[in-house]
């Protein structure tokens, strides 16, 4: 029973990790303080955290965590570039989320068969 309520609790938290990080990429943002291209580390690293903790019982999607993390992050930059918001769509963001989702998988796999050759 307490296994069924911390993945139900992972599932949670991780969906509304990813709903933050929808709203938070499209609402506008001052970034007139930051350094150039600051923005990119997070984006590398908000789209690699999302793969990593991808919830176990998810990855039976018929499309890979991977795929579905840049596919969300491309889909963003558009809706960046169509709303009114202020803000742009940029291919480096696109690449930035694509790079730290890659990272992100490759990190989870590692740690997959890593657990594997330990038990």
């Amino acid at each position: 029973m307490r296994e069924n309520t911390v993945i139900s609790l992972h599932k949670l938290l991780f969906a509304a990790y990813v709903l933050g990080l929808i709203v938070g990429s499209l609402v506008p943002v001052d970034m007139s303080g930051a350094p150039d291209q600051s923005d990119k580390a997070f984006h590398f690293l908000a789209y690699g955290l999302m793969v990593f903790f991808w919830p176990a019982g998810w990855k039976g999607f018929r499309l890979s965590p991977f795929w579905l993390a840049a596919g969300l992050g491309l889909l963003l930059e558009i809706a960046q570039g169509a709303l009114p918001t202020g803000r742009f769509m940029e291919l480096w963001d696109v690449a930035a989320n694509t790079l730290g989702a890659g990272i992100g998988a490759a990190v989870a796999l590692l740690r997959v068969k890593h657990a594997g050759r330990s038990a």
